[in-house]
């Protein structure tokens, strides 16, 4: 068996060129602006017309005669293979082919690209000497980079890049950009003032329950044990309510009341001591 690769012609080139540019343009959502872009409608001009035919032969002799046989793979246009690829998997039912031709998937495929594998690259560098190639490339370079700092802006700032800035990376709305940035000083102001607080309110409860200064319990006897009356499986359920408890009124879970559940919290880790569980 061997691979026949058949040039043929076609009335119009298989794929339509790149753009020629990339174009900016403002939308709207809602009462928000933002700036995108999009490729123009004018697109480069493709000259070759024409694509491959991809066949497999196999000669033989039948009593005393050559006969031969020929199985189509597929067709795959020239500028195809620069956008798409060639896998020949994706432009018909390989199945069926290996099939018919009762081979495997990797015995046909050494066939076939021992003949489209230096195909492929002269139509490849031919294609990078256009002008095509080069604008193409210089626009990806530009939507990659722009891809690059949305991501690192949005990541920092939660959201907004395109409300700010345009493909080209041009600052067009400068009040907004103030906006977002007031807006993540004031967040990153607010999250240190609450961390500091809680520091803080920890700091006062380890202080008074190393002192001694609440007595939330209601009895002075809890706050005197010095021994544990509970056995075994009474302590095991007072290590269930202590969880419990505290898992309801940690500060943490209640940040619209926090004080008042930091006092709570005093009285339970009281609780525990005194349980001593």
């Amino acid at each position: 068996m061997y691979c026949v690769i058949q040039e043929i012609k076609l009335k119009k080139p298989d794929m339509k060129g790149n753009s020629k540019d990339i174009e900016p343009y403002t939308g709207s959502a809602g009462n928000e602006v933002y700036y995108s872009y999009r490729k123009s409608s004018e697109c480069f001009e493709r000259d070759i017309k024409k694509a491959y035919k991809i066949s497999i032969h196999h000669s033989y002799r039948e009593d005393g005669k050559v006969k031969k046989k020929q199985w189509v793979i597929c067709t795959i246009g020239h500028y195809y293979m620069i956008e798409w690829g060639s896998w020949i998997g994706d432009c018909c039912r390989l199945e069926d082919k290996l099939e018919a031709i009762g081979i495997s998937e990797e015995e046909l495929c050494d066939l076939v690209y021992a003949k489209l594998d230096p195909l492929i690259e002269r139509i490849k560098n031919e294609y990078q000497e256009t002008e095509e190639y080069r604008v193409a490339t210089k626009n990806e370079k530009i939507i990659k980079k722009h891809q690059a700092s949305e991501r690192e802006f949005n990541k920092k700032y939660g959201k907004g890049y395109d409300q700010c800035y345009d493909i080209f990376g041009e600052l067009k709305n400068e009040t907004k950009l103030n906006q977002i940035l007031e807006d993540y000083k004031y967040h990153k102001e607010y999250e240190e003032k609450s961390r500091q607080r809680q520091e803080e309110r920890y700091k006062r409860s380890y202080y008074e329950n190393s002192n001694g200064n609440h007595n939330y319990s209601g009895s002075s006897s809890y706050s005197k044990a010095n021994s544990s009356n509970h056995n075994d499986n009474e302590k095991k359920l007072l290590k269930k309510i202590y969880k419990k408890m505290a898992m309801e009124f940690h500060p943490d879970r209640n940040l619209n009341n926090q004080d008042e559940a930091q006092e709570i919290m005093v009285l339970i880790n009281k609780l525990k001591e005194q349980w001593m569980i």
